[in-house]
C-alpha cells in the first residue's frame, strides 16, 4: 500500500508543473489554473498522507486470529 500512496501523493505534481512553466500556457488564466492545481496536489497531498496510519489502525483492531466460522461470517458481509 505504501507504494500506491507515494503514487498517489505524486497525482497532480507533474501536470501543475506543467502548467506553471510557461512552456504549456502561459497568462492570466494558466497562472489560475496552476494556482488551483498546484493547491489541489498540496490539499491530496496532505490527504494521503493522512491514509497509512487509517490503515494501520484499522489493521491493529482486527483480531489476530479468528475462527474458521468467524471467517466465512466476514467473508459474508455478516
Amino acid at each position: 500500500m505504501a507504494k500506491e500512496v507515494e503514487e498517489l501523493r505524486k497525482a497532480l505534481k507533474e501536470s501543475a508543473e506543467d502548467i506553471g512553466g510557461d512552456t504549456v500556457w502561459v497568462g492570466k488564466n494558466a497562472r489560475s489554473w496552476h494556482k488551483e492545481l498546484d493547491g489541489r496536489h498540496k490539499k491530496l497531498g496532505e490527504q494521503v498522507d493522512k491514509l497509512l496510519p487509517i490503515i494501520d489502525a484499522a489493521i491493529r483492531s482486527e483480531p489476530e486470529k479468528v475462527s474458521p466460522s468467524e471467517a466465512r461470517a466476514y467473508n459474508k458481509g455478516i
